[in-house]
């Protein structure tokens, strides 16, 4: 996984969430809707296993190392400040974001076997 790449990455209900809130308000423009912790896709990759508690060999690398077809800005994060501004729900720490989504893949796992 790369360590010199920053996005901010997002669970996806999360993000439906926040858009479903503001279509209601009926908002119109560009608003960026990321879990507002920039972090590298390394760091996140370990995290994600952590939290799943899961222990795989991660060897972070670099984009120089590992080339795609792809150019990639390597600061990708996303400000939720417009968002905010509109008084809406802040997105929640990215730990607590990937515990939901970890809880609900659980429970997904478990119903249908």
């Amino acid at each position: 996984m790369v360590e010199d790449h920053i996005a901010s990455p997002t669970c996806a209900p999360l993000l439906a969430a926040r858009t479903a809130d503001l279509v209601e308000r009926s908002e119109q423009g560009v608003y960026h809707l990321g879990s507002g912790t920039p972090i590298s896709w390394f760091d996140f990759a370990r995290m994600v296993f952590e939290l799943a508690g899961l222990k795989p060999e991660l060897r972070a690398t670099n984009e120089r190392e590992h080339r795609t077809a792809a150019r990639r800005p390597r600061y990708s994060a996303l400000s939720n400040t417009k968002m905010e501004a509109l008084g809406l729900a802040r997105m929640p720490a990215l730990e607590t974001a990937v515990r939901g989504c970890l809880a609900v893949q659980a429970r997904l796992l478990a119903e249908n076997g």
